[in-house]
């Protein structure tokens, strides 16, 4: 890692260092930074518990949560080095967890939300966060399917050997470093995915999603599209989306610095959406305003319709959508060609607002 020496147009490198370096502990500090900020590594994830030993046997699971499609994720973080042993660690965990049901699920969150955030609601938080509306979708989504996340400045070369031939054998596991750097007086903490390898990703969910059975299934024409605009978005922009195969639409992840996410819709109907949307205060009347100020200059820009819409359930959640019509003569390269040309001048138009 290098920084920008303006005056003297050079790279200065910043020098990496050690967590214990840095008297930086596993559970007080890292844990609590992933716990408190899930999408560190690289994804939306709603923390359920927090050092949780609630396993008939006397073992303790570092991070437990939920990831957008409902599975449960198991995250198991090392300080400095993974060793050689947390691969089968992680892996007992992801056993004992096959076995929770979303009741569990649930009763393990309030434990959690109890300690952390007392004034939060646990099912409707979990709704939320998976965009359901009801209780009966809840049950059907949460624990289909369970995931590893293991996190650590260096992962040994046998972890990875292992992991490797899980993911590739439809086990769905990754590698995230967190690494630390000194730049004067302040510490500088980097992360990185390096299983899958990022470019691959989409194509591995796209295999499993094929032959795993769901509880929820989706038109095939309808997860085909979507799976390639996720490859699109990943492959030929800056912006990253994860797309699970479960559903008529799917949330890419925070961007610019602000708490809003694009979403992505395509139905059996052939009608499509893509829009912006938050329900924190400062992005929704970012949002309101930019639809005032701007609506005719959008419908041009992108050539469809563009509306500015409220949540039914959630009033505090806006959305700027564009809407999109794909006729019956269009092939299927056309449609998609058309969408994602569409969301690549919507996000340049955001980034030019927003700077």
């Amino acid at each position: 890692m290098y920084r920008l020496d303006t005056v003297n147009n050079s790279l200065e490198e910043i020098q990496e260092t050690t967590f214990s370096e840095n008297d930086l502990k596993e559970r007080q500090h890292i844990e609590e930074w992933i716990r408190k900020s899930p999408d560190v590594l690289g994804e939306d994830l709603l923390i359920i518990a927090h050092e949780y030993d609630k396993f008939e046997v006397n073992e303790r699971l570092d991070l437990l949560a939920v990831d957008k499609e409902g599975n449960i994720v198991i995250i198991e973080v090392k300080r400095d080095s993974t060793g050689s042993s947390v691969d089968f660690q992680a892996l007992k965990y992801a056993s004992y967890c096959a076995r929770i049901s979303p009741t569990d699920i649930l009763e393990i969150y309030e434990d959690y939300v109890r300690v952390h955030a007392p004034s939060t609601n646990a099912t409707d938080e979990l709704m939320e966060f998976l965009e359901i509306e009801s209780e009966e979708d809840l049950n059907n989504i949460l624990n289909n399917s369970q995931r590893i996340i293991i996190v650590g400045k260096e992962i040994d070369k046998r972890i990875l050997s292992v992991c490797t031939w899980l993911y590739e054998n439809s086990i769905d596991v990754k590698c995230v470093t967190i690494k630390p750097y000194k730049l004067g007086e302040q510490l500088i903490v980097d992360t990185n995915q390096i299983i899958p390898p990022y470019k691959l990703e989409d194509y591995y969910i796209n295999k499993k999603a094929a032959v795993k059975e769901r509880k929820i299934r989706i038109d095939e024409d309808v997860s085909s599209f979507l799976q390639d605009v996720a490859n699109f978005i990943n492959n030929h922009t800056d912006y990253t989306a994860r797309y699970g195969g479960k559903r008529d639409y799917f949330k890419g992840h925070r961007f610019l610095g602000k708490k809003w996410n694009f979403v992505f819709v395509y139905k059996k109907d052939r009608t499509a959406s893509l829009f912006v949307e938050s329900y924190k205060k400062q992005e929704t009347d970012f949002i309101r305003s930019l639809a005032e100020k701007y609506t005719d200059e959008l419908k041009t820009l992108l050539g469809c319709e563009v509306e500015l819409s409220q949540g039914s359930k959630n009033t505090d959640l806006y959305r700027l959508a564009a809407k999109l019509t794909f006729t019956e003569d269009m092939s299927f390269d056309e449609c998609l060609s058309q969408f994602t040309n569409t969301f690549v001048k919507y996000y340049q138009f955001l980034k030019d607002k927003v700077e």
